[in-house]
Order: C-alpha cells, then sequence, then structure tokens
C-alpha cells in the first residue's frame, strides 16, 4: 500500500505545480550587455528591466508588471533572475549616449526554468556627437494644416513654420508644394502633391532606418552631401467599383526623408553654404486638403542631424505641434 501512495502523492505534486503561477511563469536568467556602435562595452549605464509575472495571494488574478533597476559593470553585463511570462524588456540610458531600450522572448521551458538560461542580449547606444538645436515642428494629426490653395505652387517656411504670404507669416519657400484635391464623397476622391525646391542644389531623398536601429537616436548624424531629387510626387485615391470601391495611397508610415535648402553655389558650381534637415514620416494629404508632416530644420548651417533643443516657442494652444525626440 505504501508503494501505491508514493506514485499518488507524485503525481498530485505535479498536478498542484502544473496548475500553479510557479509552473506557468517558470524561472528566467538573462544578462543584458550594454555597448556603443563599435561593440565597446559601456559601464555603469542606468538599466531598468521589466517583466509580466503573477500576482500573489491577496493581489487577485493575472499579472502585475515588475521593475528592476542597476548598473552595468565595467565589462557593460546587467543580469537579472527571476519568475517571469517570457518575456524581459530592458531600458538603458548613460550621459553622453542616446536612450535605448530591447526586449528578449524567451524560445521555450522545461518544467519550471525557461530556455535557452542565462542568454546574453547586446544593446546598442549611440553616442551623442553634435546636438543641435533646430526649428522642429509637427504638423500632423489634429494639428493639420489646411491647404490654402490648390492647384498653384505654395511655399512653406521651416523657419517661421508657416506658408509663405500671402497664404502665411513666411518668407522663404524652402518647400514649394502644388496640391490637388478632388473630393466629390467619402468613397469617391482623388489628391496628390508635386513638392519642389527654390533652388537649383536643394532636394530631398528617403531615408531607410537599418533593420538593427533600435534607439531613441535612428538617423545618420549628419546629412548626407548628394542623393538628393528635386521633386517628389505623391498621390492617394478612392473610386468606386466592385464590392468595396478601389483604393490607392503612396502613404507610408515609416517613411523618413532628409532635406537640403537654401542652398547657394558659387560660379563653378560648387556648394559653399545650405541648410538641412530631416522629416520623420510621410508628408500625407487627406481627401479634405489637410497636409501635415513633422520636421527638424537645422539653421547652423551645419549637416548635423542630431536634435538638440527646439528653436520654436509654442504658446500653450499650440502644445500639440511641440517636438522633443530627437
Amino acid at each position: 500500500m505504501k508503494f501505491i501512495k508514493i506514485p499518488l502523492i507524485v503525481a498530485l505534486l505535479i498536478v498542484v505545480a502544473a496548475n500553479s503561477s510557479v509552473f506557468i511563469f517558470p524561472i528566467a536568467k538573462i544578462t543584458m550587455r550594454a555597448v556603443d556602435s563599435d561593440g565597446n562595452p559601456i559601464d555603469n549605464a542606468t538599466v531598468t528591466a521589466s517583466y509580466d509575472f503573477p500576482k500573489g495571494m491577496g493581489m487577485g488574478w493575472g499579472t502585475a508588471t515588475k521593475y528592476v533597476d542597476g548598473r552595468t559593470d565595467k565589462d557593460g553585463y546587467f543580469t537579472i533572475t527571476h519568475k517571469a511570462a517570457g518575456r524581459c524588456n530592458f531600458s538603458v540610458s548613460k550621459d553622453g549616449f542616446y536612450d535605448s531600450s530591447k526586449s528578449y522572448t524567451f524560445s521555450s521551458r522545461i518544467l519550471f526554468i525557461w530556455s535557452p538560461w542565462n542568454p546574453t542580449m547586446k544593446i546598442k547606444l549611440k553616442r551623442k556627437k553634435n546636438p543641435t538645436k533646430m526649428y522642429a515642428k509637427s504638423i500632423n494629426n489634429m494639428n493639420a494644416k489646411k491647404v490654402p490653395a490648390l492647384d498653384t505652387p505654395i511655399g512653406y517656411d521651416l523657419e517661421i513654420g508657416d506658408w509663405v504670404a500671402p497664404y502665411g507669416k513666411g518668407a522663404i519657400s524652402d518647400f514649394v508644394f502644388i496640391f490637388k484635391v478632388r473630393f466629390l464623397k467619402n468613397d469617391d476622391w482623388d489628391v496628390s502633391y508635386i513638392l519642389t525646391f527654390s533652388n537649383e542644389q536643394d532636394g530631398i531623398q528617403e531615408y531607410i532606418e537599418p533593420k538593427d536601429d533600435y534607439g531613441e537616436y535612428r538617423w545618420p548624424y549628419e546629412a548626407p552631401l548628394d542623393g538628393y531629387k528635386k521633386e517628389i510626387k505623391w498621390s492617394a485615391f478612392y473610386h468606386p467599383g466592385g464590392w468595396s470601391g478601389v483604393s490607392k495611397s503612396d502613404y507610408k508610415e515609416d517613411r523618413k526623408y532628409i532635406f537640403r535648402v537654401r542652398t547657394k553655389i558659387n560660379d563653378k558650381g560648387n556648394i559653399i553654404e545650405a541648410k538641412y534637415g530631416k522629416i520623420n514620416g510621410d508628408i500625407a494629404l487627406s481627401f479634405g486638403g489637410y497636409t501635415g508632416f513633422v520636421y527638424y530644420f537645422n539653421p547652423t548651417g551645419s549637416r548635423s542631424l542630431e536634435f538638440g533643443g527646439n528653436l520654436f516657442k509654442f504658446s500653450r494652444k499650440e502644445r500639440d505641434c511641440k517636438v522633443s525626440g530627437p
């Protein structure tokens, strides 16, 4: 009879464990290493690790998020060991670097342990080189600008942050738009624009973000010297037809641009002065005739794309236009 009870007790323990929070949330151990762009370790960096864990007795059902703060050692390492839901998130910061973050998801588990045990995940922090104060403004979503006229060139002054007169307070046509909008109803419309520039060497180019660029700053340090296009064309439409209509749009949420404006050249055609900047996201145009984009304009003449503070002074009513990130 004793021999029968022992396997029965073991089986019961397994059943209890299988239905306990300990089994649902095994123990995980993971090491994070902070490195710079060249792979060198970053010591004494501030780390915040977060993960979901089962609520304890008296805390109700489900999970809660736990945070663990610490610092990397002299070789850039930081290790945590905790009961977790299989995903750990890390945020890393240090003076002189842009913040960075990354997540790790464990691939499998063996009873009470997540596998692999103690993997090492590198998190890259980009060093700050030349942060520069810029005119940065968000004209998007809730504060999109109504197109003031159609089928005619309209200038936009990046330093003033407005259309060029007679449509606004701007004086220099950094961007020159020609907008077209045809709207009959919500399922029958066409919109498009052509963006050109005022000077021969002005232009714009798309910037494709590298797949491994996951930190706070996801741009090159400087604008390129060449590769700028003199114009871009953009369109979208929705036409009746079929079961649900026919539609197409050039809009890409992850699209980015780098631009050059106010370019001056010498008698040999060489650039002697120019202003550079970037656009975070696409330049959109709605069927209602509203446009918007988020831009950073560097007025210093350097090619730096590192945002080091906003030269615009926004009122309380303009708080939706404020840009603070890099």
